[in-house]
């Protein structure tokens, strides 16, 4: 009896794991199941921010209910304020009710995909919650649908202000080169002083062979640290120098980021990581499909780096892509890693100052304006394929692969929004129009 009674609370905690870890995609998922409903045609119109609205804070509550805690917010106080919001909108209760009737379906995907990737739940558990999820939704459908039928029909908000405000940002970001170069420059100076001690002691005739050792491969090290940063600044130089033109061409989006994911999945494996690809089977954009593929490329070996696996419960990687309206699109990948420190996030912020959305996906706090700068809990690689062994993986970053991503997203146009929470994980997500303005 207690031991079933362990693998049953293991296996609700086990799920509000996944669950978070899956949040991105199910949010996107959703949105793709609005999107192909024909009934649901104001949705198209809605921003990324406009339609997740305080979903994210209501399936904390969710979560919370898994565990056995008592909500911080009552799910169908926090409803109302999205019937509310639908309202303000313009879109009608049917639509509502529709909408949520497909979160609803794509919760109950999730727990199926849960029981595929961890055949041995507690069935008990598995079935508690699938009890839980019936409430949790009938709760939010009917605060939602109460404020909604309450309140009169409101002007849309105006996010004038706040997207003025985001492009001042990306623009100020060119006066943070000073402090980015002179990092550098501290980096360079510090891999070549010691690849010099190292030299000097090497010249030493008494030097043991275990010592003699241990210097050359300092050497070897600091020099291959040195060769990254200086590759990286002569990307970013060209990059920064418009040396790389964007060229423009019409490609299937899904189908590169699904080739991605398979051709690394050997080293998700490696690392016994859970690596998932979700998104619609087609998405035809047009933009710079090489320098899509690097940004891409950069974050998901960033995310498989920093990731680690424990024993009761696998890391997981997340890459998921939807369409956000008829003209613009995204994709993003979210990792189960530490996250970013808290007391670098100033630094980041100035650094690289990356737009972050109102409505946060993993919560209030991981809104606040974050970005990925030298430390060893999560570091962007230099060239993602050339170090593949876990033992590279401790290895100091000098961030510059973090700004050369920054910069591939200016050159073809796209934002990057960056969430973390520390202990539970990151998210990098990249938006762009369908097609580049004419």
């Amino acid at each position: 009896m207690a031991q079933h009674s362990f693998d049953y609370l293991r296996t609700l905690d086990e799920l509000a794991t996944f669950l978070f870890n899956r949040r991105e995609t199910l949010l996107n998922n959703w949105r793709t199941a609005c999107e192909a409903d024909p009934s649901l045609k104001k949705i198209s119109a809605l921003s990324r921010e406009e339609f997740n609205n305080i979903v994210p804070i209501i399936l904390d509550s969710l979560e919370q209910q898994l565990l056995g805690q008592k909500p911080e917010v009552n799910p169908a106080i926090a409803a109302q304020s999205h019937g509310l919001q639908r309202w303000q909108k313009s879109l009608d209760l049917p639509d509502l009710l529709t909408e949520l009737s497909h979160l609803s379906v794509i919760l109950f995907d999730e727990l199926k995909l849960f029981r595929q990737l961890f055949p041995q739940s507690d069935p008990d558990a598995i079935l508690r919650v699938q009890q839980q999820v019936l409430v949790f939704m009938h709760e939010a459908m009917r605060g939602s649908i109460t404020k909604h039928d309450e309140l009169q029909r409101l002007e849309a908000a105006n996010r004038a202000a706040s997207l003025e405000q985001a492009l001042k940002e990306m623009e100020d970001l060119s006066r943070q080169r000073g402090d980015f170069l002179r990092t550098s420059s501290h980096d360079l100076r510090s891999g070549l002083s010691l690849s010099m001690g190292a030299a000097h002691f090497l010249q030493m005739d008494d030097l043991s062979l275990e010592d003699r050792q241990q210097y050359a491969d300092m050497l070897t090290r600091n020099l291959t640290n040195v060769q990254s940063l200086l590759t990286g600044l002569m990307d970013l130089a060209r990059l920064e120098a418009g040396h790389e033109p964007v060229q423009l061409q019409e490609f299937d989006a899904a189908q590169v980021l699904n080739d991605l994911v398979t051709s690394i999945q050997h080293l998700a494996a490696e690392r016994s990581l859970i690596l998932r690809a979700d998104g619609p089977a087609s998405m035809m954009v047009k933009t710079d499909r090489l320098k899509l593929y690097r940004i891409a490329q950069n974050l998901l070996m960033n995310a498989l780096r920093y990731t680690p696996s424990h024993a009761d419960y696998p890391g997981m990687v997340s890459v998921s892509w939807s369409a956000e309206n008829d003209w613009r699109w995204g994709f993003s990948i979210q990792d189960s890693g530490p996250g970013l420190p808290a007391g670098l996030r100033e630094v980041f912020h100035k650094q690289l100052k990356p737009i972050v959305e109102e409505t946060s996906t993993l919560s209030p706090d991981a809104a606040q304006p974050v970005a990925s700068l030298p430390n060893d809990e999560h570091r962007i690689p230099d060239d993602p394929l050339a170090e593949t062994s876990p033992g590279a993986l401790t290895d100091k970053g000098e961030g510059v692969g973090l700004q050369i991503v920054k910069r591939l997203c200016e050159s073809i146009g796209a934002s990057l929004e960056i969430e973390s929470t520390p202990g539970r994980g990151t998210l990098f997500r990249i938006r762009m129009l369908m097609q580049p303005p004419s």
